[in-house]
């Protein structure tokens, strides 16, 4: 067999980087002696594998909620799930470093802030929450084969005690939390349900459009062509992922400004957060 006559990519930058996790568990890399915020590498499943058909030309239908369902019995399981979530201990780790993360930017703020009138400045963490591809949490997938309605339920709970976090840590009641979900697979009891909760549904490309670097993407069902656009914003956090080994220069760049921090095993649904991650832009990076 002939040898290809391709040169072999350069190692050297490679060897220089080495990875390190500090004494609270968050994931930095190291390039020569000084740390470079990043996340750590990890196989992830090739999810963008070619399957034969074009990505752009496939339309995803609402999904197919059963006929007998009602609003009524759909908010009532909502309930059963969000309190599976909220008992469960990935909450409340990921609430804890969503607290610190909370009570580190308000001590910034503080200190920078003296001369500021506070009814003009930036308040909290972020001030607004993206939800890409979240699912149905009513509904069938595929003409009735794919079922991931708790997955979507447990998610939707994740979005909803995340939004509570933080409008809580917004200090000034006259501005607004807003939160907004898009998925072309939403049927009508799923926009009656996020509605519900405060949740504004809209249409694609309107949640692209709206992140900033003052936003929570919180990207369970994203794709990698919907990161690569989402992601040159430099949202100041990612729920999702993992952003490991996406062969992406776009979602490499973003996550060398980020540490982060995986989430621990869900136990009552581990696909639902299987393998996710939260990732925090460095303020140095946010700022810049």
């Amino acid at each position: 067999m002939p040898h290809s006559n391709r040169k072999k990519r350069n190692p050297t930058s490679a060897q220089k980087r080495f990875q390190v996790t500090d004494d609270d568990g968050w994931t930095h890399v190291a390039n020569g002696g000084n740390v470079r915020r990043a996340v750590r590498t990890t196989k992830r499943n090739d999810r963008e594998e070619n399957t034969g058909a074009d990505e752009e030309e496939l339309v995803l239908s609402p999904a197919e909620a059963p006929a007998r369902l009602t609003f009524d019995e759909l908010e009532a399981q909502y309930r059963g799930y969000k309190e599976r979530w909220v008992q469960s201990e990935t909450w409340q780790r990921l609430k804890g470093q969503l607290d610190q993360r909370i009570r580190d930017q308000e001590s910034e703020t503080n200190e920078d802030s003296h001369d500021l009138d506070n009814n003009t400045m930036p308040i909290g963490l972020v001030d607004q929450i993206v939800c890409i591809g979240l699912g149905s949490p009513s509904g069938f997938l595929r003409d009735g084969w794919v079922d991931r309605r708790a997955v979507s339920m447990y998610q939707l709970a994740a979005l909803d005690t995340i939004r509570d976090i933080l409008t809580t840590s917004n200090r000034s009641p006259s501005l607004s939390f807003p939160v907004y979900a898009q998925d072309p697979v939403f049927n009508a009891l799923d926009r009656a349900l996020l509605e519900s909760l405060g949740i504004m549904v809209v249409e694609s490309p309107n949640a692209f459009e709206r992140v900033t670097s003052k936003t929570l993407l919180f990207c369970p069902g994203a794709e990698r062509k919907h990161l690569d656009m989402l992601l040159p914003s430099n949202p100041k956090l990612v729920l999702g992922g993992p952003l490991e080994n996406t062969e992406s220069s776009i979602i490499q760049t973003y996550a060398e400004k980020t540490e982060s921090r995986v989430l621990v095993p869900f136990s009552a649904q581990e696909h639902a957060f299987w393998k996710m991650r939260l990732y925090i832009m460095s303020q140095l990076e946010g700022d810049s």
